[in-house]
């Protein structure tokens, strides 16, 4: 994939998937190998939320005075982002490779998915081309995960959480927003990572052990790039 730009900062990969395909149990494992760290948009650390939101506050201004119909979760995806980049330079500076389970490929679909109409603002698309071009020479990898919809389905049906948010969703709608995120992935991948730095993985076979394998060998091939 060419030489990285920063070889003394952390190797930064994007787990990449719709619900079911394997993403988490991926990312423990990854995230175990020494000199590893996971790291996601959610339970970020709160003053980094907060010093997220007072950076962000031009952007947040923005989107709300000049749309006046953006919503508060995708106010609060421009928090995440923004903090999450913090975390990144400060805290996981010394990491050798930072896991990202639901990183900026993510929060970036999830307002393809989820705000659809608000990205027909302008201010909202540019915003978002911004965090696309502040993300693209961060990541290093993005690895994407998917699997047919059966198997997506029951696996989802397969989960204990009870807080799961798709507990309560019918299988027409599991495979519906399955399909919404895959969609929204391939535009943002588009905008935010050359093809040579995604990796697509099937997860069919539902082998951990072939998928930290294979994720390990991109890898050791984007260190030797560097």
């Amino acid at each position: 994939m060419g030489e990285r730009k920063n070889a003394a900062r952390p190797l930064v990969v994007e787990l990449v998937g719709p619900a079911g395909s394997g993403k988490s149990a991926l990312a423990q494992r990854l995230s175990a190998q020494p000199g590893a760290v996971r790291a996601s948009v959610w339970n970020l650390p709160r003053p980094l939320i907060f010093e997220g939101a007072l950076r962000s506050l031009p952007a947040l201004v923005g989107l709300c005075w000049g749309t006046r119909s953006v919503s508060w979760p995708i106010l609060a995806q421009v928090m995440r982002l923004g903090a999450l980049r913090l975390l990144l330079r400060r805290r996981l500076r010394h990491a050798r490779l930072v896991v990202l389970d639901e990183g900026p490929v993510f929060a970036l679909s999830w307002v393809c998915v989820f705000g659809p109409a608000a990205l027909g603002n302008g201010r909202t698309a540019r915003w978002w081309r911004r965090r696309a071009a502040e993300w693209a020479p961060l990541l290093d990898r993005v690895v994407l995960l998917d699997t047919p919809d059966p198997i997506l389905t029951r696996r989802l049906r397969g989960r204990s959480k009870r807080d799961d948010e798709l507990s309560d969703f019918t299988d027409r709608e599991i495979v519906d927003l399955a399909a919404a995120y895959r969609g929204a992935f391939e535009h943002v991948l588009r905008h935010l990572a050359p093809g040579d730095r995604v990796v697509t993985l099937p997860t069919d076979d539902a082998s951990l052990d072939r998928l930290v394998g294979a994720v390990g060998a991109v890898l050791d091939e984007t260190h030797r790039g560097d």
